[in-house]
């Protein structure tokens, strides 16, 4: 029973785009997922986010240049200094596929997969 548990969780952290730049805040119930730009390319963090339908997200972006953040659909944004970590928090309510970019270089941060 314990291998099909550890198989299932492996399964769901597959799919739901965990990596090393993403952690769940102790006590907050919020998942945060960390991605640097550089130049106006993403140089770390998941291409893609995955998300269940009612999951705090905390996206966190740390840019090399000033610019804003913003979170399409949802309209979620924060202004980035250079080497300043930014951070958008909400919770996913609205399912979908949603852009997540900086404004001013149109560099893609990631996108974000919501889901019931």
């Amino acid at each position: 029973m314990r291998r099909i548990g550890a198989i299932t969780v492996a399964a769901l952290l597959t799919v739901t785009g965990c990596s090393a730049g993403s952690e769940q805040a102790p006590g907050t119930g919020t998942r945060t997922v960390k991605f640097s730009v550089t130049e106006g390319k993403r140089t770390a963090g998941p291409e893609e986010v995955a998300v269940r339908t009612g999951e705090n997200v905390a996206l966190e972006v740390t840019s090399d240049q000033p610019d804003e953040l913003h979170v399409h659909g949802y309209d979620k944004a924060t202004q980035l200094a250079p080497g300043v970590p930014g951070t958008v928090a909400f919770t996913a309510n609205i399912d979908g596929i949603f852009e997540v970019e900086l404004h001013k270089s149109g560099a893609a941060v990631t996108k974000l997969r919501v889901s019931g």
